[in-house]
């Protein structure tokens, strides 16, 4: 349900941005453009920002805070210029001579435009600092185990992350994926600095830090190159002199088939197959 609905939401943007393109300009096929346009910007962001997540289709990511936010405001933005009936160029003329300073629609969807735009940026901004998320998957492979979430929300002072992993390295994927995105539903106040010369790091192996993963808490460093979860975490209780929780069995392993499947030889190896051979002879049979 959390993926259709981000998907949903990624929809629903794409289809408010190509309805407040539809808006602003006098004929669909430019509206298309414009809508390309966009898209396909934000596609050459997030190609040279390194896959940072500056595309449309990061509003379906949970690292992303309230993606519903850029929807509703475009989609207000698209319905409040198209209810007006007033062609596209007399809404750009407010000049005194025109007589349409104030009387004219444009003047209304000016002002719901520019109420819409400070509403948004006011939900983004208090948004973005509200970190609560809940972990609905049965297998947590999104989170820590309870145990570990419980010894985090100990620690108080921040932790700070300094990563010298280029963005193409996949080192740097499995760790932002097994590690840091896991630790930032736990620890709010982490701070996590990238440092690499390149983007993919190919000719920077032989430097002498690249690699290197510091971790920071409390006055505290400690250096690690382990990319897992189960290193960070041992690092962050070793700065924070904090006990790790005893592991327990009870471990999410899926749900086996515990049933021995009754009748599938015969359905695979015996009907299955009837049912083809009978289906192909009726079909020659009607084509002779």
């Amino acid at each position: 349900m959390t993926v259709a609905f981000g998907h949903m939401l990624n929809a629903g943007l794409t289809i408010a941005l190509a309805s407040a393109a539809a808006a602003l300009t006098e004929h669909p096929s430019t509206a298309a453009i414009l809508t390309l346009s966009v898209t396909v910007g934000t596609w050459i962001l997030n190609f040279n920002r390194g896959g940072a997540g500056r595309d449309l289709g990061a509003a379906r990511r949970p690292t992303r805070r309230r993606p519903w936010w850029p929807s509703f405001s475009t989609a207000s933005f698209a319905w409040t210029w198209s209810s007006s009936p007033v062609h596209w160029r007399s809404r750009v003329d407010v000049s005194p001579r025109s007589g349409c300073a104030s009387a004219c629609p444009f003047a209304g969807g000016l002002q719901e435009s520019i109420v819409l735009a400070a509403v948004t940026v006011l939900a983004v901004v208090s948004g973005s600092a509200a970190w609560p998320s809940w972990d609905l998957s049965e297998n947590r492979m999104n989170s820590f185990s309870e145990a570990d979430e419980q010894a985090l929300a100990r620690i108080r002072a921040p932790l700070g992350i300094e990563v010298h992993l280029a963005p193409e390295d996949p080192r740097r994927a499995d760790l932002d994926r097994k590690a840091i995105a896991k630790l930032r539903r736990v620890l709010p106040a982490m701070h996590v600095q990238y440092v690499s010369a390149t983007s993919i790091g190919l000719f920077e192996q032989n430097t002498p830090h690249y690699g290197e993963i510091w971790y920071e808490l409390g006055g505290k460093k400690e250096m690690s190159r382990a990319t897992t979860a189960e290193s960070a975490l041992e690092t962050i209780y070793d700065l924070a002199g904090v006990k790790p929780p005893i592991e327990n069995d009870d471990v999410f392993r899926g749900h086996p088939l515990a049933v021995a499947p009754k009748g599938a030889a015969a359905m695979f190896y015996g009907i299955w197959p009837a049912l083809v051979v009978v289906g192909a002879f009726f079909i020659r049979r009607r084509q002779a």
